[in-house]
């Protein structure tokens, strides 16, 4: 009777480890941006919008996932593209300055640091030109508290596309790159997902950012 025991009790842990092994990869390990977090405010004549990533580097959409770096990014609408403009803001009791670089593709004032995520609902950014300071902006979170964890997103996408993501899944390894990022429409929230093969091309999707419901798609392909 305990050789039997033993006997099944073998055989269930092997059974158990079987089945661990065949849950799949874990698909946040393969996220080469993931923008997690929104700010928007305006005063009518200054616009600040901001936003939290953690994003590969160097940013290759190339399949393969890389190791990954924290991205606070500030950018700044104004009526006169001719001024030099700077800011000021603070995060976690610390207060950072930066001078903005004018962006002529998207005609915004931009600036970047490396930081840690804002904890932060409400973040008040002070505006200033050569002439002192124009504006004291407040740019609030347009994330929804509703909002899918990336976890929960990741799983709703690829069960809903589950061909797709299972051609290029093999045990626990997956043969690509996930590019994830929050966007904000009409006050609603929705995530822009994008699928990159080791080909370099991108299946991209747009999911509603509470439910993980895929509402639009589209194939691109990296050159």
């Amino acid at each position: 009777m305990k050789k039997i025991f033993c006997t099944l009790a073998a055989a269930l842990l092997l059974l158990a480890a079987l089945v661990g092994c065949s849950t799949g990869p874990d698909l946040t390990e393969y996220v080469s941006e993931y923008r997690s977090d929104l700010f928007s405010g305006t005063d009518g004549k200054y616009t600040i919008t901001a936003s939290y990533s953690e994003r590969e580097h160097p940013y290759e959409a190339d399949g393969n996932p890389g190791k990954m770096s924290k991205l606070f990014e500030v950018a700044l609408s104004a009526a006169d593209n001719t001024k030099t403009y700077s800011i000021s803001y603070t995060l976690a009791g610390k207060t950072y300055t930066d001078e903005l670089s004018f962006d002529s593709v998207r005609m915004v004032h931009t600036c970047s640091r490396s930081l840690p995520q804002p904890t932060e609902k409400s973040i008040t950014f002070s505006v200033t030109d050569a002439e002192g300071t124009v504006a004291d902006i407040g740019a609030t979170s347009v994330k929804s508290e509703k909002a899918l964890s990336l976890e929960d997103l990741l799983q709703a996408v690829s069960t809903a596309e589950k061909e797709r993501f299972a051609a290029l899944t093999s045990g626990n390894h997956f043969a690509g790159e996930l590019y994830v990022r929050l966007l904000c429409e009409n006050e609603q929230n929705f995530y822009y997902i994008g699928l990159t093969d080791k080909n370099g091309e991108t299946y991209a999707m747009l999911a509603d950012a509470e439910t993980g419901e895929i509402v639009a798609t589209r194939n691109n392909r990296q050159d």
